[in-house]
C-alpha cells in the first residue's frame, strides 16, 4: 500500500495567462525563496542596487527600480510594475505565515 503525501497551501493565481508559469514557480518555491524576493525588490526599489535577477528555474525577473521584465527561458514575456510584484510577493508571504501559524 502506498502512503499519500501532498502539501495544502495558500495559493496564488495570475489571471494573466502568459504568467502563468511564473505562477507555478512561485508555487514552487520555499519561503525563503519568497523572502529574497521581497528582499531583492526592495533592494532596486531603495536604489541600493540598479538591477537584481530573480526567479528559480525557467523564469527570470529582472528587476528594476519602477518595471520589471519577466522572461521565460531567455525571452521577454512581460513587463510589470516593481511595487506590483513586491506588494503581491509580500500578500503571499504573509498568507503563507498565516497558514503556518493555523497549522502549530
Amino acid at each position: 500500500m502506498k502512503t499519500l503525501k501532498y502539501k495544502i497551501k495558500p495559493t496564488i493565481y495570475f489571471e494573466n495567462k502568459e504568467l502563468w508559469i511564473f505562477n507555478n514557480e512561485i508555487l514552487d518555491m520555499p519561503f525563503s525563496m519568497i523572502e529574497d524576493g521581497i528582499i531583492s525588490c526592495k533592494r532596486v526599489m531603495n536604489d541600493e542596487y540598479p538591477e537584481m535577477s530573480w526567479g528559480l528555474e525557467v523564469s527570470e525577473l529582472l528587476i528594476h527600480k519602477e518595471m520589471s521584465t519577466l522572461e521565460y527561458h531567455g525571452k521577454f514575456v512581460a513587463e510589470i510594475p516593481t511595487i506590483e510584484i513586491y506588494n503581491m510577493l509580500e500578500k503571499y508571504r504573509d498568507k503563507l505565515k498565516d497558514y503556518e501559524n493555523e497549522k502549530s
